[in-house]
C-alpha cells in the first residue's frame, strides 16, 4: 500500500511539473503566471539532486520572471533521455557522459529518432576525483600503473562514472587491469585476501569520501598507500587531454602520507539552446555572486566557489567543446571573464 501510494504521488508531481513546462498560463485576472525552468535529475536520495534543491535560492533571485521546477528521475540516464524528448529545460549529466550520448551509443544506442533537444555545455557545478590505492605491503612490487597490466583490480562498481573514468585514464597510458568485481563492503579483505592486487576509490571536491570509502578507510585503516602514475604516464594524461589533481592523502586516511594524483571529471546541469542565452547568463552570475555562500549549500561546491569562472573554464576543456557545443550564455560569460579560447568560436550551439 505504501509504495503504490508513493507512486502516485510521484505521478501527481510529474504531472505538475510537465503542465509547468508548457508556459505561461493566464490567471482569471488576465494576467500571466509565471513561466517554469524545470531541472532534470536522478533520484531525490542522488547527490545530483540534493545540489540543486541546494541552489534553487541562489538561481531565482537573478531570474525572478521565472518559478524553479525540479524533476526527479529513477536514473540520470532516465533524466537525460527525457530532457532530450523535450520533458526539461535543463538535466543532470557528466562530461563522460556526452560522448555515448553524442553518439548514441551504450544506453543511448537506438534513441537518436526520439531525441527532440541535446545538452550543451551550460553550467559546471562539481567535481569527482578518481585515483588508485594498493596495499602498503606491495609497494615495492607496484610502483606505477603499468604494474597493473593484467592484474586483478576493483575498478569501483562496472559501468559507473568512476569506474569508466579511471577506466580511459588506464587506457590513456596504456594498461589494460583485469576488473574484478567487488561487493564494496569487502574491498579491504579482497585486499588482504590478494584477490585483487589495487583499488580505484574517488573523492567529491577532493575531500568526501563515499560511504564504501569511508568504511574501506576503517577497514584498512593505514595499510594502504597511494598508487600514482609515474611522470612517463602523467604526460601520456596530459597529452590525451586528461587533467591530474593532487589530493593530500591525508583526507583519504590520516595515516597516510603524501600526495594522491587524480583524474576529475566534471558534473554540471545542462540546457539546449532553447533556453536563452540571457537566462544562462544570469544564473552564471547568480553563483559568481553568492559564491561565498555555495559551500554552505554542499561542501562539495566549495572549489566552484573559489573561482566559479575557471571552474566552467574548465569543465569546457574536459568536455570537449568539439563534441559538445557550448551554450551562447556560457560563452558570453567566458569572454567576460577573458577565459574564452579563440579555438571554440566555432563550438557555440546555435
Amino acid at each position: 500500500m505504501k509504495k503504490e501510494l508513493l507512486a502516485v504521488l510521484i505521478a501527481a508531481v510529474i504531472v505538475v511539473l510537465i503542465a509547468g513546462c508548457v508556459g505561461p498560463e493566464k490567471t482569471t485576472g488576465g494576467e500571466e503566471t509565471k513561466k517554469t525552468l524545470s531541472w532534470a535529475t536522478a533520484d531525490p536520495g542522488s547527490y545530483g539532486y540534493r545540489v540543486i534543491s541546494g541552489l534553487v535560492d541562489v538561481i531565482k533571485v537573478k531570474v525572478p520572471e521565472y518559478e524553479i521546477a525540479i524533476k526527479p528521475y529513477s536514473s540520470t540516464t532516465a533524466a537525460i533521455k527525457g530532457f532530450c524528448k523535450g520533458e526539461s529545460d535543463f538535466v543532470y549529466s557528466a562530461d563522460l557522459v556526452f560522448p555515448r550520448l553524442y553518439g548514441f551509443t551504450g544506453p543511448f544506442e537506438g534513441f537518436q529518432s526520439e531525441a527532440k533537444q541535446m545538452p550543451v555545455q551550460t553550467l559546471w557545478v562539481y567535481t569527482m576525483e578518481t585515483f588508485l590505492l594498493i596495499p602498503k605491503e606491495k609497494a615495492d612490487e607496484i610502483k606505477s600503473w603499468s604494474d597493473l597490466k593484467g592484474k586483478p583490480v576493483y575498478l569501483t562498481p562496472a559501468g559507473y562514472m568512476n569506474h569508466l573514468n579511471i577506466e580511459r585514464a588506464l587506457r590513456a597510458v596504456g594498461v589494460e587491469p583485469n576488473h574484478v568485481e567487488v561487493d564494496s563492503k569487502f574491498v579491504c579483505k579482497a585486499l588482504e585476501e590478494g584477490t585483487i592486487v589495487a583499488t580505484a576509490l574517488y573523492t567529491t571536491a577532493g575531500t568526501s569520501l563515499p560511504t564504501w570509502g569511508q568504511e574501506l578507510m576503517i577497514s584498512c585503516k593505514g595499510k594502504l598507500v597511494p598508487l600514482n602514475p609515474s611522470p612517463e604516464e602523467l604526460k601520456k594524461l596530459k597529452e590525451a587531454g586528461l587533467q591530474v589533481v593532487e589530493i593530500d592523502a591525508k583526507k583519504v586516511d590520516p595515516e597516510m602520507e603524501g600526495k594522491i594524483y587524480a583524474i576529475p571529471f566534471y558534473f554540471g546541469y545542462h540546457a539546449s539552446e532553447k533556453v536563452s542565452e540571457d537566462v544562462v547568463y544570469k544564473i552564471l552570475k547568480a553563483l559568481e555572486e553568492n559564491a561565498n555562500n555555495l559551500p554552505n549549500v554542499d561542501p562539495g561546491l566549495k572549489p566552484l566557489a573559489e573561482d566559479v569562472a575557471k571552474f566552467q573554464y574548465l569543465g569546457v576543456k574536459s568536455a570537449d567543446p568539439s563534441l559538445v557545443p557550448i551554450h551562447p550564455g556560457l560563452a558570453k560569460y567566458l569572454k567576460e571573464k577573458g577565459l574564452w579560447e579563440s579555438d571554440w568560436d566555432n563550438y557555440i550551439a546555435k
